[in-house]
């Protein structure tokens, strides 16, 4: 065990619905860390008894989903947020997903990102995929990413997908509205807030494996490349329902990049 003392209270944030078949190997890697979460907080959304005995079993008593949007962006957005909301104020939340593992060293490693870099509001890490790919293989990061203006990374971030929230953390005191619109994935919406603000870090550390299922909803299949800033957002606006009014809420983001 890693005796490391942090000054930022660490919180892991995991939503599960029916994730009985991935949870004791997810479980497993958080527990092995070689530094220990403060907190786990696990948002279970309406799962079958299998998923909650399983937790209990484990001796964590699960929070129930409130979210009841039917639109699958906006109920995953919502859980998660639920998660954030519940964890201490200034906290680093390291984000996961119940069917991923995590490698033993996440926790440390991101963690001391945000000590290193007190203002930072993400850090979007990678996972591994299978044995040739990971997941910078769909979502590619400019070499020079921290050289590159805010204003530049912005257009990077709105043009390509640069964070997948379970391979991700986040600093929620250094955000300056940390809630995500609804027709938004919560990663999406972070990473575009976070960079508006250039507060957002990438590396190429891999935190997890990445495992893909038959029943996933979000994910790497779903991911939209655009060419331009103006292709994305009309793709986005047409796999979404994303209004006039909703593509607003972008626009200030839009602003304050430019700021």
């Amino acid at each position: 065990m890693n005796t490391h003392t942090h000054r930022l209270p660490t919180v892991g944030v995991i939503v599960t619905h029916n994730s009985q078949e991935f949870l004791p190997e997810l479980l497993a890697s958080i527990s092995n860390q070689t530094q220990q979460l403060d907190q786990l907080i696990v948002i279970d959304d309406r799962s079958t008894k299998k998923t909650t005995s399983m937790l209990s079993e484990h001796g964590i008593i699960p929070t129930r989903a409130i979210s009841v949007a039917t639109h699958i962006t906006t109920r995953i957005a919502q859980n998660f947020q639920q998660g954030v909301r519940q964890a201490p104020p200034n906290s680093v939340v390291i984000l996961g997903d119940h069917d991923d593992v995590w490698r033993p060293d996440r926790v440390e490693h991101q963690v001391r990102a945000f000590e290193r870099a007190p203002m930072l509001a993400m850090l979007a890490s990678d996972g591994q995929v299978n044995e040739m790919e990971t997941l910078r293989t769909t979502f590619p990061i400019p070499v020079n990413w921290s050289a590159m203006s805010k204003k530049k990374q912005f257009t990077y971030t709105l043009r390509h997908s640069i964070a997948t929230g379970g391979a991700s953390a986040i600093r929620p005191a250094n955000f300056k509205d940390v809630n995500v619109p609804e027709d938004w994935i919560h990663d999406r919406w972070w990473s575009l807030a976070a960079t508006a603000q250039g507060r957002m870090a990438l590396d190429t550390k891999i935190v997890i494996d990445y495992r893909i299922s038959p029943e996933q909803q979000v994910g790497l299949d779903t991911a939209n490349q655009g060419a331009d800033p103006l292709t994305w957002l009309s793709g986005h606006a047409r796999s979404a329902g994303v209004s006039a009014v909703k593509a607003s809420e972008i626009m200030k983001l839009v602003i304050r990049a430019r700021g």
